[in-house]
């Protein structure tokens, strides 16, 4: 099927099915050809779901292709064979049955990058690379688990929406990495704040960390063994000399914006810091405000009586300029007392881009 044939389709559905194309040779989903596939899209991934659940329940290859769900049905379609074969024979089902298997990886990884897509308009003139594209369809026909298979299809729409946004050097990390592994990334991860091209988590408050968000130092050391982490304990150093009067750390959609108020020295903040992989892993996590965590850093801020804002990003501009609603001022405490928190109505503007700050290891 060409490209041009497709009717209906928003512009990063097309590229994803010419990337498709480009992968595997044929464009072999039919649910992502939909004259409208922004209304599909939640549906597709609820059938894959309970396509995923009854195969489980039953041990049963599914396939849904096209509005018609089949299964292989056991031992009649020679999957399961209690008498002797040829040794030809079971060769030519075992592979018959593992390139199945693996067009289903496919089909599910694509599903999900469709619906990731669906609510995108447009798509820069850019592609992917093809040698990317052929890494990454060998390593997700393998993808089984279902989870894995959902951080397979966001890589995959990610780079469509950016391409460069993952490595080859990523993609061989994420194709190793266990569940387990994945699920304590995102649990450090879902902490990550970005400033300067640096992405790190606050361990300004061990204790907090390890009592309220379950995080210890063996886990650190666990995602620096897999390359997610730098092993040591780092700083970040800020408001080094009197010219900077402000920094802004970033967390997904929101800032922190830390202005120097009646800060007299350079503050230091204990960062556990994220490698280059680790750092491209990020944006695969969901977005989250952990509003506990986020008061704890603020703090470090307000106890050198910094004036702190808490806002959600609302527009970036080319110049590098935000403009963000504010959530939040964390004001410094007096007699111990809390300012109340501001309107979220309320609007400010402020720059991404922190005027001092360096990193040094802990000593």
């Amino acid at each position: 099927m060409n490209i041009a044939d497709l009717v209906g389709l928003s512009k990063p559905l097309e590229r994803l099915i010419d990337v498709i194309s480009r992968g595997v040779g044929a464009v072999y989903s039919p649910h992502l050809i939909r004259k409208n596939a922004d209304a599909k899209a939640y549906e597709i991934k609820m059938i894959t779901s309970a396509l995923d659940a009854a195969r489980k329940a039953h041990n049963l290859p599914i396939i849904y292709n096209n509005g018609e769900i089949t299964t292989w049905q056991k031992p009649d379609d020679g999957t399961l064979v209690l008498e002797d074969t040829a040794i030809e024979v079971r060769a030519e089902r075992r592979l018959e049955f593992t390139e199945r298997r693996r067009q289903n990886n496919i089909e599910s990884i694509t599903g999900v990058a469709a619906s990731e897509l669906a609510g995108e308009t447009e798509v820069g003139a850019q592609q992917p690379d093809d040698d990317w594209i052929a890494r990454f369809f060998t390593a997700a026909q393998d993808i089984n688990s279902k989870q894995m298979q959902d951080l397979w299809g966001r890589i995959l729409s990610g780079e469509i929406k950016k391409p460069g946004s993952y490595s080859l050097r990523t993609l061989d990390f994420i194709r190793n990495i266990s569940t387990s592994e994945a699920e304590l990334f995102e649990r450090v991860g879902k902490l990550a704040f970005r400033t300067g091209g640096s992405a790190f988590i606050s361990i300004a408050d061990k204790k907090w960390l390890s009592a309220e968000r379950g995080i210890q130092e063996a886990d650190h050391f666990l995602l620096a063994e897999l390359g997610i982490m730098y092993p040591t304990d780092l700083q970040l150093k800020l408001f080094m000399d009197e010219s900077s009067s402000e920094s802004v750390l970033r967390m997904h959609n929101q800032l922190l914006v830390i202005r120097r108020g009646q800060i007299q020295a350079p503050v230091h903040m204990q960062i556990w810091k994220f490698t280059g992989i680790g750092a491209e892993m990020l944006p695969l996590l969901p977005s989250h405000l952990d509003a506990g965590y986020i008061e704890q850093v603020a703090k470090l801020f307000t106890d050198h009586k910094g004036d702190v804002t808490l806002g959600r990003v609302k527009e970036e501009f080319p110049d590098g300029r935000i403009s963000f609603d504010i959530i939040r001022r964390f004001e410094v405490e007096q007699a111990g007392t809390e300012q109340p928190a501001t309107s979220p109505e309320s609007k400010s503007e402020g720059s991404d881009k922190p005027q001092s700050e360096s990193e040094v290891p802990s000593r």
